[in-house]
C-alpha cells in the first residue's frame, strides 16, 4: 500500500499549503491525489469532476490511465445507473452524500463483490475496498468525487479512516472555490514518459506515464465522449509528423526540428523524438515531458523534507519572494520570529543564505 512514515501533523500542514495556493482544480487535484495517499494510505487514488448542471461526470485524474476500458466503462455507463442494494447513481451521490465506505463491510460485501460496478469498474482496478468524499465548494456546491481504493490483499478502510479524510473538507472546500490563472507560468519538470514509434510513425508501445500524460495533452476534459475511441488520440498525426520530420532531417531534406509542445489546463508538455537503434531501421522514440508551475514543484520538494509544520510555511514563503515582513504578517507571528525560522531553514538544509539556493534545494528535493 503506498503510503509514507511522515507525522500527521506535517502531512496536514503540507495538505494546507498545496490547498491554499490559489492553483487551478487541474493542477490542484494532480498533486492533491498523490499527497492524499500520505494522510490515508491507499494503492489508487482517483477523482471525477461533476458537471455543474447536470452533475454528470465531465473530466478524471489518478491511476486508472492504465485501465483505461474500465475508466471508459465507468464514466458512460456505471456513473450514470444505481446499484441495487449499495449505491445510487453518480448525478444522486454528487446531491445527497458526503463520504462513506462501499465494500469494507461484511453485510453487504456478497452484494458488492457480485454487482456490475465491482466486475466491469473496480475488479480491473484491484480496487477490492473503497473510500470516498464528495468535493464542495465554499457555495456548497458539488464538484466531483474523491475515491481511494485498497486493494483485495490490502486491509479495509474504517471508520477512522474516513473520519481522517472528512478533516480536509474545509481546506478542500477553499481549494475548489479558487478561480485563478497565476498556475500558467508551467516552467519545472514534473514528468517523463516515452512513446517507441515503428517505422510507419505508428505508435507501437508506449510506458504507464507515456500513456498518462498523452491523454493528458489530448484532452482538457478525459470524459465518456472522449474514451468512446481509445486510440483516437488528437495527437497522433502530430506525433506520425514527428517521425517523418526525423526522417527527412537524416535524409538530407529540409525539415522543421522533430519536436513540438502543446499546453492546456494540465500544463506544458513537450514532445522530442529520436531514433533508438538507427536510422535504417527507423524505429523511433519520442519523449513526453510534463512541466508545471514551480510554486508546486517548490511545494513537493517541502512535502518530502522533515521539516515542522510551521518551518514549512515559512520556507514556501520566503521561496517565493515573500520578504520577512510580509511572512510575519501573513503568519501572524514578529518579524524577528520569521527571521529566525528561515535561519533555521538554512541551516538545516546547510545552503548558502540565498533564495535562489533555497529555491534550487527544493526543485533538486522535489525532483529526486
Amino acid at each position: 500500500m503506498k503510503g509514507t512514515t511522515r507525522s500527521s501533523s506535517r502531512t496536514l500542514a503540507s495538505i494546507r499549503q498545496l490547498c491554499s495556493m490559489g492553483l487551478s482544480q487541474e493542477f490542484f487535484i494532480v498533486k492533491f491525489l498523490e499527497v492524499l495517499r500520505d494522510w490515508v494510505p491507499a494503492d489508487t487514488c482517483h477523482f471525477v469532476w461533476a458537471d455543474g448542471k447536470t452533475l454528470h461526470p465531465v473530466n478524471y485524474s489518478g491511476d486508472a490511465f492504465s485501465e483505461m476500458h474500465a475508466l471508459n466503462r465507468y464514466l458512460t455507463h456505471n456513473a450514470l445507473i444505481d446499484a441495487p442494494g449499495l449505491f445510487p447513481a453518480f448525478p444522486q451521490v454528487m446531491r445527497t452524500l458526503t463520504s462513506g465506505l462501499f465494500g469494507c463491510d461484511a453485510d453487504n460485501a456478497k452484494i458488492y463483490l457480485g454487482s456490475d460496478f465491482y466486475d466491469e469498474v473496480l475488479h480491473p482496478l484491484d480496487g477490492r475496498y473503497m473510500l470516498y468524499l464528495v468535493a464542495r465548494n465554499q457555495n456548497d456546491e458539488p464538484q466531483g468525487l474523491f475515491v481511494l481504493l485498497r486493494s483485495r490483499g490490502g486491509k479495509a478502510f474504517t471508520d477512522a479512516d474516513r473520519l481522517k479524510l472528512l478533516q480536509l473538507e474545509p481546506y478542500l472546500r477553499f481549494a475548489f472555490s479558487v478561480n485563478s490563472h497565476r498556475d500558467m507560468d508551467a516552467d519545472n519538470q514534473d514528468g517523463e514518459g516515452m512513446l517507441i514509434l515503428n517505422s510507419n510513425g505508428e505508435v507501437s508501445l508506449q510506458d504507464r506515464q507515456a500513456r498518462r500524460l498523452l491523454w493528458m495533452a489530448s484532452h482538457e476534459q478525459i470524459n465518456g465522449k472522449a474514451l468512446i475511441h481509445l486510440d483516437a488520440h488528437g495527437l497522433t498525426p502530430q506525433i506520425r509528423r514527428l517521425h517523418q520530420r526525423l526522417v527527412s532531417i537524416f535524409q538530407d531534406r529540409e525539415s522543421p526540428p522533430p519536436s513540438f509542445e502543446c499546453r492546456n489546463r494540465w500544463g506544458r508538455f513537450v514532445f522530442r523524438c529520436s531514433w533508438l537503434h538507427g536510422q535504417h531501421e527507423q524505429v523511433a522514440g519520442v519523449r513526453i515531458t510534463h512541466y508545471i508551475p514551480r510554486i508546486l514543484k517548490t511545494w513537493q520538494g517541502l512535502h518530502r523534507m522533515d521539516l515542522a509544520p510551521r518551518q514549512q510555511q515559512v520556507a514556501l514563503l520566503y521561496s517565493e519572494e515573500r520578504t520577512t515582513t510580509e511572512i510575519a504578517g501573513e503568519l501572524n507571528i514578529s518579524r524577528h520570529t520569521a527571521a529566525e525560522y528561515i535561519d533555521v531553514i538554512y541551516n538545516r538544509l546547510d545552503i548558502p543564505h540565498t533564495r535562489k539556493a533555497l529555491q534550487e534545494a527544493l526543485l533538486q528535493q522535489a525532483a529526486g
